[in-house]
C-alpha cells in the first residue's frame, strides 16, 4: 500500500496537519497530536490524555481511499461525512 496523504485533524484546536516527506514532523498548534513520515510511513503521536475522540485520521492510500473507522464508531463516521468523505471511499 502506497501512502498518498499522511494527515490528521486535531479536534481540540481544529488544525489539519500533514507530513509531506520523510522526517517531516508536524505538530498541531495545541501540541495534542503530530504526524510524521510523509509518503513513506505513517507515524502518529499524542500528548498524554489524548483519546481517539480528539483527532480524525485523514490519511489516504494511492487509490485515494481513506482508512475506515471502527464499525461502531458513529462519531468518527459522522465527522468524516461532514468532511465530505464518502464511506465508499474508505478501506
Amino acid at each position: 500500500m502506497a501512502i498518498k496523504r499522511n494527515a490528521m485533524k486535531c479536534l481540540k484546536c481544529g488544525d489539519i496537519i500533514e507530513s509531506k516527506s520523510v522526517h517531516d514532523f508536524v505538530r498541531c498548534s495545541c501540541d495534542s497530536i503530530f504526524v510524521d513520515g510523509g509518503h513513506q510511513y505513517l507515524r502518529r503521536g499524542f500528548s498524554q490524555g489524548i483519546s481517539s475522540d480528539d483527532y480524525l485520521d485523514l490519511s489516504m492510500d494511492e487509490n485515494g481511499l481513506y482508512y475506515k473507522p471502527l464499525p461502531n464508531d458513529k462519531r468518527r463516521k459522522k465527522l468524516l461525512k461532514e468532511a465530505g468523505i464518502d464511506e465508499r471511499d474508505m478501506v
